[in-house]
């Protein structure tokens, strides 16, 4: 996490200074390299700073692949193979990092079974079990909902506030200072994540999305810092509920079907942010400001509310949530 922490830093810098006019702040930065000209009356950088954009984002690819590596294989997944002696060094490797932090480890039930040779769930055999179908159809439309939101804000968040007024270059500025919420809400997550019922997160979320919106709206160009901070508040809301979401989604499904059931809920319904852009970016100058956060926001609610609908999974045995 601190690896690529420092990247989206380094990243976000490099980027601006790359990207951004050698104006006055928050017009642009003095010591950026980029040079404005007007072509037909449309900004277009001189220059190959886009082209080291695009080079950052490729070399994080590249880091994602190599940190692929480094992952163990799924113990489970080895036993069910037949590849039991790997199985039990990987067990034993994370046993040992365990007692680290903890003085003993609770002993094994006698219960639990486990057979070479099982075979992952199929999406018929997901969607063919009641049990699974309904929690299909919530995550999924929770994820449909709530990736507006993400997609919204993750990918749009210049153009929206270009569109309401604010010079290119200060909109850029404003969503580059927006990733710090971006890398502290990781820190935060990594150390709470665990302090309450997973879909409880999202209404949250919901709650600071908006919040940071409504700042950034309020505050309009000519209020940088206030914009900014508004911009942290809103990265922070949209990002906070993520890792945790992910985790449930895959809790609630059993492990020979993990893969396939959050391919379902998670995968397919990324679907929904790029028709959330479609739809809010074709209406933000009748929606204005106020409205275009408070519908952003408002998806992130509508997400919250279904969650609730959904399984608790704190505390308790994969197995018994998901058997």
């Amino acid at each position: 996490m601190g690896t690529l922490s420092a990247f989206a830093i380094r990243s976000s810098v490099l980027g601006l200074w790359l990207t951004t006019p050698a104006a006055p702040f928050p017009n642009g930065l003095p010591f950026a390299l980029a040079q404005v000209q007007i072509v037909n009356k449309l900004p277009q950088f001189a220059g190959s700073g886009w082209r080291w954009m695009y080079g950052i984002g490729a070399l994080l690819a590249v880091v994602g692949v190599l940190l692929r590596f480094r992952l163990p294989e799924s113990p489970r997944w080895l036993i069910a193979r037949g590849r039991v002696e790997e199985a039990d060094e990987i067990v034993t490797d994370m046993e040992q990092r365990a007692m680290r932090k903890l003085v003993n480890l609770p002993p094994v039930g006698s219960e639990l079974h486990f057979h070479t040779g099982e075979k992952n769930a199929t999406y018929r055999e997901v969607l063919g079990n009641p049990v699974y179908l309904r929690r299909t159809l919530l995550l999924f439309s929770m994820w449909f909902v709530a990736f507006i939101t993400v997609y919204t804000i993750g990918v749009g968040i210049t153009t929206i506030l270009a569109t309401l007024g604010y010079p290119p270059p200060e909109a850029g500025l404003v969503a580059a200072v927006g990733v710090f919420g971006f890398i502290g809400v990781a820190v935060f997550d990594y150390g709470f994540s665990e302090r309450l019922e997973r879909k409880y997160w999202l209404p949250i979320s919901a709650v600071l999305t908006i919040i940071g919106g409504l700042i950034i709206a309020v505050s309009g160009s000519g209020n940088f810092w206030v914009t900014a901070i508004g911009a942290i508040i809103l990265f922070i809301g949209f990002n906070l509920f993520v890792p945790m979401a992910w985790a449930w989604s895959a809790e609630n499904y059993p492990t020979r079907a993990r893969a396939t059931g959050f391919a379902l809920v998670d995968g397919i319904g990324h679907i929904g942010g790029g028709v959330g852009i479609l739809l809010i970016a074709a209406n933000i100058s009748t929606l204005g400001a106020v409205g275009t956060f408070l519908v952003i926001g408002g998806c992130l609610v509508v997400a919250a509310v279904i969650a609730q609908f959904g399984t608790s999974t704190r505390e308790l045995r994969l197995d018994e949530v998901s058997p």
